[in-house]
């Protein structure tokens, strides 16, 4: 967790920022493999499901904007907000996920298994977890601070999403939202999941 937000802050690139972001993914998951007990596995299978949706989004919206501007700068990404509207929602909506905010999903699988860890006495690793989420927070909300309030000489330049893009990058943010409000069915089939190794 600690090494891939760390490299995550200083990257000026949008690919790359997202790449180490997901090594301080698998560090979140791995806790709940590191509590090693029912709670922790389907608090593992439940965050893993979330990511995989979460991270689809991120590189789809990374996609559909590398595609009409060909550039994965973070600075390239000023006054998004103001160009495609829809884009710098559904990025919003993303990043905060990844950050794990509510009510998205992203903060339901990192409660789930920030509370694994508690549960199995690791209260240490829960309080890791939670000072690590934070500093994810900080690298993301830069990336929105840019989309949302930086000026941009391309303003005029608009961002269109194609209609498969758009029915994509909807689905997923849907999925987002679903899992942070109404989880109780997903996480009840990562109960299950966990239940056979155990």
């Amino acid at each position: 967790m600690t090494l891939g937000n760390t490299l995550a802050i200083p990257q000026k690139n949008i690919k790359r920022m997202l790449a180490y972001s997901s090594i301080a993914h698998a560090g979140y998951a791995l806790i709940g493999v590191a509590a090693l007990s029912e709670l922790g596995i389907t608090a593992t299978v439940f965050y893993l499901i979330v990511y995989v949706i979460t991270n689809l989004a991120a590189f789809g919206i990374v996609a559909a904007f590398w595609r009409i501007s060909g550039s994965d700068e973070i600075s390239d990404y000023a006054a998004l907000s103001r160009r495609s509207p829809n884009l710098a929602l559904i990025m919003m909506v993303t990043f905060l996920s990844l950050a794990g905010m509510p009510p998205l999903g992203g903060f339901v699988a990192k409660f789930f298994v920030f509370a694994a860890a508690v549960n199995a006495g690791m209260v240490w690793l829960a309080i890791i977890g939670v000072l690590n989420s934070i500093i994810g927070l900080y690298y993301y909300m830069i990336v929105l601070k840019v989309v949302y309030l930086y000026r941009s000489e391309d303003e005029d330049q608009k961002i269109p999403l194609t209609r498969p893009y758009t029915l994509a990058l909807t689905i997923l943010v849907l999925g987002i939202i679903v899992l942070g409000t109404l989880f109780g069915p997903w996480a009840g089939w990562s109960a299950r999941a966990a239940s056979a190794l155990f």
